[in-house]
């Protein structure tokens, strides 16, 4: 009996359809650990109702404090590759937001609301006073959550390339993918390790255009580290929801009383600055916008001193505010 049910064809078939699978999961878990051991934690921790953040703190601990908050699909090696050199001298917390790079994010439903109070509980912990917050891309949107909820926390905002409102675009398929039945685990556990490398070249090349991507980014932002199934799953369920977590904020940007430079190229090809840049900043009570030409989504790698000029201007509260708030230039 036994004898012909493994001589059965179709179980014969299922059985190296399992072995196959077999195969590529250990080949997608040997892969996730290369990933780790090439790109440890560079920073420290801390712990936060029993969640470990990561963090990298430079710069003289007595200046004013400046927080960075990474985009989507990221990590805080991608904005301190970018700024570090510019912003030596600067008191710059660099932080992986929860559920990326290395800090770890609470069960249950997460939003950008959930998101800012930890941070801000990250602040109160680290002692820093208001911090002026630099956001980029999904950071942006962070950042401005973190200073309608929780504006004792924050002195002022930089948004760079900033999502800040809703209908930004159908989220791709595959982060709502990323939690179904029998699929999910597919994505999350094999096929992103496995084909998550020779993807991530063309997705940054996509984000720098129509400015070139710098030499060897891939490796240096440790961008890798987002294939992992834990972060790609919290990164996934981001942007999955990206519309639904806008629509619930935009409304109130009017009511924001920070001062603020937002900063954006009109060649951006990942979103639509205007709508997103140029007519929040009209909508803001002390927002400045500012525009670089030829600029694209990462524009803060090509113009770092554009972020740090904006920096300072917003720490000296914008002394122009009133005549160039919302400008087109």
């Amino acid at each position: 009996m036994t004898t012909q049910i493994l001589s059965d064809p179709v179980i014969l078939t299922g059985l190296a359809g399992l072995g196959l699978l077999a195969l590529l999961g250990l080949a997608a878990w040997i892969n996730v650990r290369r990933i780790e051991q090439a790109h440890p934690p560079g920073g420290a921790f801390e712990t936060v109702d029993g969640v470990r953040l990561h963090y990298r703190e430079t710069g003289p601990k007595s200046a004013p404090a400046t927080l960075v908050l990474h985009g989507a699909a990221s990590n805080l090696e991608e904005p301190h590759s970018a700024l570090a050199n510019t912003f030596d001298g600067e008191h710059v917390i660099w932080l992986d937001r929860p559920g990326l790079g290395w800090s770890q994010r609470p069960s249950g439903h997460w939003s950008p609301q959930r998101e800012a109070a930890l941070i801000a509980k990250f602040l109160e912990a680290r002692k820093s006073g208001p911090v002026t917050v630099i956001g980029h891309s999904w950071g942006g949107a962070i950042a401005m959550r973190l200073a309608m909820d929780h504006p004792d926390r924050v002195s002022g905002l930089v948004l760079v390339a900033p999502a800040l409102s809703a209908w930004i675009g159908r989220a791709a398929w595959f982060n709502s993918a990323s939690f179904w039945p029998v699929l999910g685990p597919l994505i999350t556990r094999i096929i992103v390790p496995l084909a998550g490398p020779s993807q991530a070249r063309s997705g940054a090349i996509a984000a720098f255009h129509p400015e070139p991507m710098p030499d060897a980014y891939v490796e240096k932002t440790a961008l890798s580290l987002l294939l992992r199934p834990a972060i790609w799953r919290a990164n996934a369920r981001d942007m999955a929801l990206v519309n639904t977590h806008l629509e619930d904020q935009e409304h109130a940007y009017e009511e924001l009383d920070h001062p603020a430079v937002v900063i954006a190229g009109k060649a951006d090809t990942v979103l639509w600055s205007h709508r997103h840049g140029g007519q929040v900043a009209k909508r803001m009570k002390r927002a400045e916008m500012r525009w670089i030409s030829g600029a694209g989504h990462n524009l803060h790698h090509h113009h770092p001193a554009a972020v740090l000029e904006a920096v300072r201007d917003v720490r000296n509260e914008l002394r122009e505010t009133g005549s160039k708030a919302g400008a087109a230039g």
